[in-house]
Order: C-alpha cells, then sequence, then structure tokens
C-alpha cells in the first residue's frame, strides 16, 4: 500500500526523478521533529507538498509550482510564507549573491556592475573599520538594483525587494545611501560625468550631495540572527491568523 508522500509525489510527476521521494521523506521527518514546539498551521497534504517543492531544489530538479499549489490546498500567499518557514526551521535558507540573484532574475548582462558596486561597498565598509555584515543579502540586491539603474536595464522591485529581506522604509533608506555612495564615489574619480549621475538622483539626494552631507554607509538594520527569528515569529503569526480560511485539505 502506497504512503500519502508516495501518493502525492506521483500526482506531482516526480515519481520517476530519482531521490525525490526520499529526500522529501527525509525533509517531513526532520520538520516533524524540528516542529516540536513550533505548532504548524498547515494541513498534511501542504506539508508534503511544501517537502516535496524544497526536496526538488535541492536536488535540482524541476517542479510543476502551479501543480503543487492545487495539491497543497492552500492560497498562494500561504503557501509561500509556509515555504520561507520550512526553509528557516531545516536550515535551507542560504545567504544569496549577487550571482544568484542575477541568474535567479535573468540578469546575467548587469552582474559585473553589480560586483563592482559591491566590491566598492565592501571597501568602504573596511576602510571605516565598521561591524556591518557585507554577506547579509540586503547588500547583494541593493547592488543589482544600482547597477540595473547604472545600465539603464529594467528590473521589477517587487521581484528584487524580496531577495533583501528588507521592509520597503528600510529598502528606501539603504537605496539612499546607497545611492550617495556610489555618486561620490564616480564623481570622485570621473568615472562618469556628473550628468549621466545627476539624473538618476532625487532632487533631495542632489541637494545633500551639494551641501556636503555626509551620512553614515551603516543601516540601521538588525543583526541577521536577530532578524531570523523575528521574521519566523511573524509567519507563525500570519499563519495562525491565515489558516481559518485557507487550511482546506484536498482529496487524493
Amino acid at each position: 500500500m502506497t504512503t500519502l508522500i508516495e501518493q502525492l509525489i506521483a500526482k506531482m510527476g516526480l515519481r520517476e526523478e530519482p531521490n525525490v521521494l526520499e529526500k522529501t521523506t527525509e525533509l517531513v521527518r526532520l520538520l516533524e521533529l524540528r516542529s516540536t514546539n513550533v505548532p504548524l498551521q498547515i494541513n498534511e497534504y501542504g506539508k508534503i507538498v511544501l517537502c516535496a517543492d524544497l526536496a526538488s531544489c535541492l536536488l535540482g530538479i524541476g517542479f510543476d509550482k502551479e501543480q503543487a499549489l492545487k495539491l497543497s490546498g492552500l492560497r498562494k500567499s500561504h503557501y509561500l510564507n509556509n515555504k520561507r518557514m520550512f526553509e528557516k526551521l531545516l536550515d535551507l535558507n542560504k545567504l544569496v549573491s549577487v550571482n544568484d540573484i542575477c541568474v535567479q532574475l535573468s540578469l546575467n548582462e548587469v552582474t559585473r556592475k553589480a560586483e563592482e558596486l559591491m566590491n566598492l561597498f565592501k571597501g568602504l565598509v573596511s576602510a571605516e573599520d565598521t561591524d556591518i555584515d557585507t554577506a547579509h543579502p540586503q547588500y547583494a540586491a541593493m547592488a543589482v538594483f544600482l547597477a540595473c539603474r547604472l545600465l539603464k536595464k529594467k528590473v521589477s522591485k517587487p521581484k528584487l525587494m524580496p531577495f533583501s529581506n528588507l521592509r520597503p522604509t528600510q529598502w528606501q533608506q539603504l537605496e539612499q545611501q546607497w545611492e550617495q555612495m556610489i555618486t561620490k564615489h564616480y564623481k570622485e574619480n570621473k568615472v562618469v560625468s556628473p550628468g549621466d549621475l545627476d539624473e538618476k538622483l532625487k532632487p533631495s539626494q542632489q541637494e545633500n550631495l551639494t551641501n556636503g552631507s555626509k551620512k553614515s554607509l551603516k543601516p540601521e538594520i538588525e543583526d541577521y540572527e536577530k532578524w531570523k527569528s523575528r521574521m519566523l515569529a511573524m509567519a507563525q503569526a500570519k499563519l495562525r491568523e491565515m489558516e481559518a480560511s485557507n487550511d482546506h485539505p484536498v482529496e487524493v
């Protein structure tokens, strides 16, 4: 007699894919252990489908997300929130790099410029001898975003911002700081003409630079571990609120 995991794996078209069943089963068992003190507001179908999703990502196997969403019995937002929570519980969430972001958003042509901006930032941080964690994904995301702006390459901010793990107000604050950093550096080194940079800046930022305003590059962002704990708590609270309307099992 087939198990529920085997049934759902088959329905998702993953039965013939090597190691998916084993990896999914492993993640389901590990999740049950890790969530002992974290009640999951999700049905069994959703739990298994999400673990199959994560297993496929880890194994580099294509995954039909639309079919998975239907089988999970969850709304898209509920599905994504649970997936992020599972990644944290299972320690699967890695810090993304400039290259990771460019590959996922098909922005390979801006990779070199984004890396240049990241190196500029790291150099300034090192010179100031601060305790900023330059590996935090907010900096990689901002480097890609501003590289696109400098190269006049369109990029969807709603698709890019999730990589940063920042709230909109934090993103705006960091964006202003980086714009000032880039403009100051490029003008001092005459890498591009002032006109090319001025048209990319907001009037308020131009005024700050004209008046010689110097803002610290250190953003008021909590450290990564605190952020991770806060995000997990927020996700749990949100899931509890949504569970009543979203938690509908699908018959197999």
